[in-house]
């Protein structure tokens, strides 16, 4: 991780701490989901087949914490693996193996803080599934049901990002839906949602401002080959 990329992550985390000593709150389960997609978009890799991220993730949790969670541990990393197995088959990053997520407990740790270590590791499949390079769990799979058709995209130097449901978020930060790491997008910068049939972008507050076909917009429809602007950041529409 760069020096940026761990400031802007001790910030995040102290606001995050504080906000939960300040309400009272429980540490909540989309408060870990996030820290892992942070954790795995901070450690990419190159591979021969394009971005590989981290596939096992260990999750250390105060002492309250991880005993408050230790009921339904097994569960709720069940559906952990599965939120980063689908944040990573949306921004088509490739794994080693199947996700793979261990609740530890810290006891120097405060209670709302988390710290996620993530890395490489092949992890075997259970005896039903075949072992494969990147096995990632299907999205939304119906058996016996016509396909669906292809989503559309959002398309950047090369690579697309799937637009998989309405609305869909669009930002730097790693709750997005599809999150692109350039000082230019906001925070959270902009949405596309269904209206009547078709797709719509829309301005979420920005900073910097969107633009469609450079025209400086709030909302506006989206038409195959739309070229949209993020605060100067270029994205391709395609449907």
């Amino acid at each position: 991780m760069n020096p940026v990329a761990k400031f802007e992550n001790f910030v995040e985390r102290l606001m995050e701490r504080t906000f939960t000593r300040v309400s009272r709150s429980e540490l909540q389960p989309v408060e870990i989901g996030k820290r892992l997609v942070r954790a795995m978009e901070s450690e990419q890799s190159v591979g021969v087949e394009g971005v590989l991220v981290p596939n096992v993730f260990d999750v250390y949790l105060s002492t309250p914490d991880y005993q408050h969670f230790q009921p339904m541990r097994r569960s709720l990393a069940e559906k952990l693996e599965a939120h980063v197995a689908r944040i990573a088959r949306q921004r088509r990053y490739g794994m080693v193996s199947r996700p793979l997520v261990t609740f530890r407990e810290d006891a120097k740790l405060d209670r709302g803080d988390v710290i996620v270590r993530a890395g490489l590791q092949d992890v075997e499949a259970p005896e039903a599934e075949p072992q494969h390079t990147a096995v990632l769990p299907a999205v939304d799979m119906d058996l016996g049901m016509p396909a669906r058709p292809a989503p559309p995209v959002l398309a950047h130097d090369g690579k697309t990002h799937a637009v998989l449901r309405s609305p869909t978020t669009i930002g730097r930060m790693p709750d997005n839906d599809i999150v692109f790491d350039d000082r230019r997008v906001s925070r959270h910068h902009a949405r596309i949602l269904q209206q009547g049939g078709r797709w719509v972008l829309q301005d979420a507050g920005s900073t910097n401002g969107t633009a469609v076909n450079g025209k400086v917009v709030r909302e506006a429809p989206l038409r195959p080959g739309d070229t949209i602007s993020l605060g100067g950041f270029e994205v391709t529409w395609e449907q």
